[in-house]
């Protein structure tokens, strides 16, 4: 469980209830979102990510202050964020005080600690599908990131010169991130055509294993006939992906039948996309243009790994 011990931000001590830094198109965030409203909790009041005010140290039951940290603004890459996030990234998430930072740990300290239905499966083989799964995607984070800058984001994701810097700066040499080394490659275009691809092949070995799951026995869900967390992480593994123009009906039909299933979730309806409609919409029709150009996902996808 990635507990922060002792958090630098003197801010954390003072905070009652459940408090959620997040940014709405960050898939790591939508995953805690998508589990909130999964488990009961909804959004509460929208707060500053940096207010220590009294009102806004309070949340109520059955809710979560939101506390949403721009990182079109660059708000993660300062040293205010940093000392809540150590590795600079969304979400952070604080229950009565304690830190919690890795999104998927989350989801489970989510899931274990409040009432109703359970996300982690009880039987045995279906829990080790899920474990599995999940360690699949995580593994798989640092590639959607390599395919979302190169064909979502492009220069919309570059860092300048003094936020560069101050990435540097901040950044813990032992981060999991290495948000630095990719950001130096990123900014300066020197990252190889053919490590963007590389990374676009894992995940689509990836979206293969869950095509093959889903068509292998109709199961409606991954693990069986309840949604687990394998499936919140691999769906917004797909959301992220196909903003960028990837054809997932052409190349993986039941993975896009399931992805349709999960996408009228009320975890997924509420929590991912109330409030992200619009620039998921934006993502998707950008890649649209560039894929009728041949200039998107969509061509590179048929590109071999040393294009």
């Amino acid at each position: 469980m990635a507990i922060v011990d002792n958090p630098k931000s003197p801010l954390i001590a003072k905070l009652e209830g459940v408090h959620l830094w997040h940014f709405e198109g960050a898939p790591c965030a939508q995953r805690v979102r998508f589990a909130l409203v999964e488990r009961g909790l909804r959004r509460g009041r929208e707060v500053p990510w940096y207010s220590d005010k009294p009102v806004d140290c309070v949340g109520e039951p059955g809710r979560w202050v939101s506390r949403h940290v721009s990182l079109i603004k660059k708000d993660h890459i300062t040293p205010e964020y940093a000392a809540i996030q150590p590795n600079m990234v969304v979400p952070a998430l604080v229950h009565d005080g304690v830190l919690h930072i890795e999104s998927m740990d989350i989801v489970k300290y989510v899931d274990d600690h409040w009432p109703g239905e359970k996300l982690i499966p009880a039987d045995p083989e279906r829990l080790n599908l899920n474990d599995d799964l999940v360690t699949q995607a995580k593994a798989l984070h640092r590639s959607v990131r390599f395919v979302s800058f190169r064909w979502g984001l492009r220069s919309l994701g570059k860092l300048n010169a003094k936020e560069e810097a101050q990435l540097k700066q901040l950044e813990q040499q032992d981060s999991p991130e290495k948000m630095a080394e990719f950001y130096s490659g990123f900014d300066s275009g020197t990252i190889p055509q053919a490590v963007y691809l590389d990374h676009l092949r894992r995940l689509e070995a990836g979206y293969a294993r869950i095509d093959g799951l889903l068509d292998g026995d109709g199961r409606r869900f991954l693990t069986g006939a309840t949604l687990t967390p394998a499936d919140i992480i691999w769906s917004l593994s797909v959301l992220r992906i196909s903003e960028c123009g990837y054809p997932f009906a052409e190349h993986y039909p039941a993975l896009a039948d399931w992805y349709g299933r999960i996408s009228q979730r009320p975890g997924f309806r509420e929590g991912v996309m109330a409030r992200n409609r619009f620039l998921s919409g934006a993502f998707k029709a950008k890649a649209a243009v560039e894929n009728l150009f041949g200039k998107g996902l969509r061509q590179a996808s048929q590109l071999p790994v040393s294009a």
